[in-house]
């Protein structure tokens, strides 16, 4: 028998093989049905938020009023003596 009719014949039969496993894995799996899937963890929770303070809530914002300054244009507090920025007195 030459080589090539051997190989093609090896060809035929592992093709033959491969079709019979995957016929009969396709019946188990159709009667016995897959594994069951490992159950997914559970989300976790969101989280609580922070229990906020009487006090923190009960202060008012404290708004100061600004003026520009001459020099270089940066709005200071009318509180401040000089200007941060370039050191210039306020008006």
């Amino acid at each position: 028998m030459g080589l090539l009719l051997k190989l093609a014949l090896l060809g035929v039969a592992l093709y033959a093989a491969y079709k019979t496993f995957s016929r009969w894995k396709g019946l188990y799996d159709r009667f016995v049905g897959p594994p069951p899937a490992p159950p997914k963890p559970a989300p976790p929770r969101a989280p609580e938020p922070a229990a906020t303070t009487q006090t923190a809530q009960a202060r008012p914002k404290v708004i100061e009023e600004t003026v520009q300054c001459a020099g270089c244009g940066a709005y200071v507090s009318t509180a401040a003596e000089k200007c941060g920025g370039c050191g210039r007195p306020l008006p």
